[in-house]
C-alpha cells in the first residue's frame, strides 16, 4: 500500500489521498483548501491525475470534494464514486462555489482595472463547464453495496453519521484492508444516526478534528442554545448565526422550531442563504438516513426544519431588507467561517451594536475571521475587524456552542477505532496540536500512529 497525502495533512482542509493498492491507483476525496491554506488550491497536484483509475468520495463537504472540477481539469477522464446524497450535495456546492468565484473574479478585475494592474488578479479555478463535466463523472454507490474497482479490490461504503450520506469507505485487496474514516459523525447528533462501526483492518486512515477533546452533551447544548436565544433575543438587537449550508443549518432550524413549540415564542427567522434553502429541501427527501423523532415527523408531515416565523431570502435584496431591521431578528446565513457570503455583511451592520448577539455554532479555522471573533471572547482589549473596506468594533456579545458539532470527539473516534484493531492508525484532517494529543492516547494503547504532512509519502504495507 503506497499512500500520497496530498491534502488535510496536519491540518483540518483540503482532503485528498492517493492511494496505490493492488496495482490500482485510487483517489480518496479532492477538497479545497481553506482558512490560511487556501493558497494551495493553485498548486499543481503531487500526483498525475491523467494515472487514477478512480476517485472516491466519503461526503459532500467542499472540503472533501472541491478540487474535483480542477482534476478533470487536469485530466482526469475516470469515474467519481460516491452516495447519491453525495451526488445531490456536490452539484449544489460545486455550482455555488463556480459563482462565487466569478463573482469574485469580476469584483476584483473592476478594482484592478482601475489601478492597471489586472494581470495580478487569479482567474477562478473552474468554472460551471468543470462542474458540469465533474457531476458527468460521478457514479452512484449504495451503502453496504459491494463495488468491484478491479479483479482483486473492492470497496465499501459505511454509514458515517456525519451529515447526509456521508461515509467511511474500506477498501479490500490482495495488499490488504484499508478504511478511510472520511469524517465521523458525533454520537449525539441531533439529526444523524451513529455511524456504523468498522471490521478489522490493516490500516485505519482517520479524521482527528475534535480529537483531544470530549463535546458537550445535545441535551446540555439544546439547553444552552435555548437560553443562548431568549437571552439574545432579550436584549433587543438582532441575533446572528453564521451556520454551514449544510447540517448545521438544518440542526439550527429544527432546534429552533422544537424552541418556538415548546416555549410557545414567536420567532422572526430569516434563512438567508440561497444554498442552504436547496441543502433543507434535499434533507426532506432523504429522511431515511436520520434519527427516529426526526423522521417520524417528516412521516407525520410537521416538517421540523421548518419553524413558525421562518422566510426564506433568495435574492440579493431580499438579503438587503434584512439590514432595516434592528432588533429581535434571527438571521441564519453563510458562510460558516464568517470568510464570505451573506453573514458578511450582517455582521457589517449589526456587531458593532452592543444590543446584538453574535451566536458560532460551528468549528471555526485558523486564520478565518470567526477565529478572530471567537477568540476576541477572551481579549479585554476592544477587537476591530474589517468587514467589506470598513474597520468595525465588536461590541456584539458572542456565544460559542460546541456541542452541535457534526464532528466525532475522542470518546467517539476511540470507539470508533476501537473494532478496527489496525496494525497502522494514520492520523489526518486535525490541527497538529490535537494531532499530537491523540496520537498519545493512540500510542499509551500500544498503537502504531502516523502523521503524514502535505504531500509526505508512506508505505503502510
Amino acid at each position: 500500500m503506497n499512500y500520497l497525502n496530498a491534502g488535510a495533512g496536519q491540518t483540518v482542509t483540503g482532503s485528498c489521498h492517493w492511494l496505490e493498492l493492488a496495482g490500482t491507483r485510487l483517489l480518496i476525496d479532492c477538497g479545497m483548501f481553506q482558512g490560511r491554506q487556501h493558497a494551495h488550491n493553485r498548486e499543481r497536484f503531487p500526483f498525475s491525475p491523467s494515472e487514477l483509475d478512480a476517485v472516491l468520495l466519503t461526503h459532500g463537504h467542499l472540503d472533501h470534494i472541491g478540487r474535483l472540477p480542477m482534476l478533470i481539469k487536469a485530466g482526469y477522464d475516470g469515474p467519481i464514486y460516491a452516495t447519491q446524497a453525495t451526488t445531490e450535495i456536490a452539484r449544489i456546492t460545486l455550482l455555488d462555489a463556480a459563482r462565487l468565484q466569478r463573482e469574485d473574479y469580476k469584483r476584483s478585475l473592476h478594482k484592478a482595472r482601475r489601478a492597471g494592474r489586472e494581470e495580478d488578479v487569479p482567474k477562478p479555478l473552474f468554472d460551471d463547464d468543470d462542474v458540469t463535466k465533474t457531476l458527468a463523472a460521478m457514479r452512484v454507490v449504495a451503502f453496504e453495496e459491494r463495488l468491484e474497482l478491479a479483479p482483486n479490490l473492492h470497496a465499501l461504503y459505511h454509514p458515517a453519521g456525519h451529515i447526509l450520506g456521508s461515509a467511511f469507505i474500506e477498501l479490500d485487496s490482495s495488499d490488504g484492508r484499508i478504511i478511510f474514516s472520511g469524517d465521523l459523525g458525533n454520537r449525539e447528533s441531533s439529526l444523524q444516526q451513529d455511524a456504523s462501526l468498522p471490521p478489522a483492518c490493516d490500516v485505519v486512515v482517520i479524521e482527528t478534528t475534535y480529537a483531544n477533546r470530549t463535546h458537550r452533551s445535545t441535551q446540555a447544548t439544546i439547553s444552552e442554545f435555548r437560553e443562548v436565544i431568549k437571552t439574545a433575543l432579550a436584549r433587543g438587537g438582532n441575533v446572528m448565526i453564521p451556520s454551514f449550508a449544510l447540517e448545521r443549518t438544518q440542526v439550527i432550524l429544527a432546534q429552533l422550531d422544537q424552541l418556538s413549540k415548546d416555549e410557545d415564542l414567536k420567532l422572526q427567522i430569516f434563512l438567508d442563504s440561497p444554498m442552504a434553502a436547496k441543502m433543507t429541501n434535499l434533507y426532506r427527501s432523504c429522511a431515511n438516513e436520520f434519527v427516529p423523532s426526526i423522521v417520524n415527523e417528516l412521516a407525520t408531515g410537521d416538517d421540523p426544519f421548518d419553524p413558525d416565523g421562518l422566510t426564506y431570502t433568495v435574492s440579493s435584496s431580499e438579503s438587503h431588507k434584512i439590514n432595516d431591521i434592528h432588533e429581535g431578528a434571527i438571521i441564519i446565513a453563510g458562510s460558516g467561517m464568517m470568510t464570505g457570503g451573506r453573514i458578511v455583511h450582517h455582521l457589517k451592520h449589526n456587531i458593532w451594536r452592543d444590543n446584538a448577539s453574535l451566536v458560532v455554532v460551528g468549528y471555526q479555522a485558523e486564520g478565518t475571521l470567526g477565529r478572530k471573533l471567537v477568540d476576541s471572547m477572551h481579549s479585554d482589549a476592544p477587537t476591530r475587524v474589517f468587514l467589506l473596506g470598513d474597520e468595525i468594533i465588536v461590541r456584539a456579545n458572542v456565544h460559542t456552542l460546541g456541542g452541535f458539532s457534526a464532528h466525532a470527539d475522542q470518546d467517539d473516534l476511540l470507539a470508533w477505532l476501537a473494532p478496527a484493531e489496525a496494525s497502522k492508525t494514520v492520523l489526518v484532517h486535525g490541527e497538529l496540536s490535537v494531532m499530537n494529543a491523540f496520537k498519545g492516547v493512540l500510542e499509551a494503547r500500544d498503537q502504531q500512529v502516523l502523521m503524514p504532512s502535505l504531500g509526505e509519502q508512506l508505505n503502510l504495507s
